[in-house]
């Protein structure tokens, strides 16, 4: 065959059915390659769903574990809470029991000491025998000046010790007086006012001996004058018996209300005094200057003398 012979139509045929096959081939290859990239891409999806779901499921899994661990704890810690509560609760609850057997207890122990009290000091406020009457002396028990027509040397009479006394020496306070049933304020002298009220309560306050409480006076203030005509000697020490029955000393603070007739006396005797020491003071200027002018009347003799 010549190297650029012509082909004939049968060559042409088979070249065109072998192009034909060819590109049959070709486009089935393509179809090929495009099914089998589909079924990658499905293959592809497939997994890719897969793996979501195995997430969701871990993710979902792992969301019920800490909700269940956090519900187990949650459980846990409240009954803890509960517990500490209820026990908190008991130990209140034990406590305030206590605090009230104790607050009652103590209010029994001291109910019963009110009523001992009460039953000795209305044993011992209870008069032994009748109330003794007012003694109607012709001057008065405090001061010892005799009672006039006068407002304030008229004659009262001390509730307490049942003494005569005018309205100078009759204190300003009112006391009730229980020893002889007079539980309404009563009116008494300085000296009851002072010695038996003073520092001490209207119930614990006993009848005390008039003369003793004079005496105590006295001892307490040794620049009064003048002594009450019915009262002894005062001693230099008196001890004077309390309610509770100890001794206590008639230079406590005894003085701590005023007595008028008393405090009138020693203003009276500071003046005297005052009025002594002038005087005399006065009396050595006069006597030193008297002095020292007869001490120079000879000096003028003399000068004129020599003149």
């Amino acid at each position: 065959m010549p190297f650029f012979a012509r082909k004939t139509e049968a060559e042409k045929a088979q070249a065109q059915r072998l192009k034909e096959l060819d590109r049959a081939a070709k486009a089935q290859r393509k179809q090929a390659a495009k099914a089998q990239k589909v079924r990658e891409q499905q293959q592809k999806r497939l997994e890719r769903n897969v793996k979501r779901q195995e997430k969701q499921f871990e993710a979902q899994r792992r969301a019920e574990l800490k909700r269940l661990n956090q519900a187990a704890k949650k459980e846990v810690k409240e009954q803890r809470a509960a517990q500490k509560q209820a026990e908190k609760a008991h130990k209140k609850t034990v406590k305030l029991a206590l605090k009230a057997t104790k607050a009652r207890k103590k209010a029994v122990r001291k109910t019963e000491k009110e009523r001992k009290r009460r039953l000795k000091r209305r044993a011992r406020l209870q008069p032994d025998g009748p109330v003794p009457p007012f003694k109607n002396n012709s001057s008065c028990y405090v001061c010892g000046k005799h009672f006039q027509k006068q407002l304030h040397r008229r004659r009262h009479h001390c509730r307490q010790c049942r003494e005569s006394c005018c309205l100078q020496c009759v204190s300003r306070t009112r006391h009730a007086v229980p020893v002889y049933g007079l539980h309404k304020p009563q009116k008494i002298c300085v000296v009851c006012d002072c010695l038996v009220f003073n520092n001490e309560t209207t119930a614990d306050a006993q009848v005390r001996d008039p003369a003793e409480a004079i005496a105590g006076l006295v001892a307490a203030r040794p620049t009064a004058s003048r002594r009450p005509s019915s009262a002894p000697l005062p001693p230099t020490t008196v001890n004077l018996l309390t309610s509770r029955g100890r001794a206590r000393s008639a230079k406590a603070s005894l003085w701590t209300l005023p007595i008028r007739p008393l405090l009138k006396r020693k203003r009276s005797a500071e003046q005297l005094r005052n009025r002594k020491m002038d005087l005399d003071l006065q009396l050595e200027k006069e006597a030193m200057r008297c002095g020292r002018a007869i001490e120079l009347q000879p000096q003028q003799s003399l000068a004129a003398m020599a003149s």
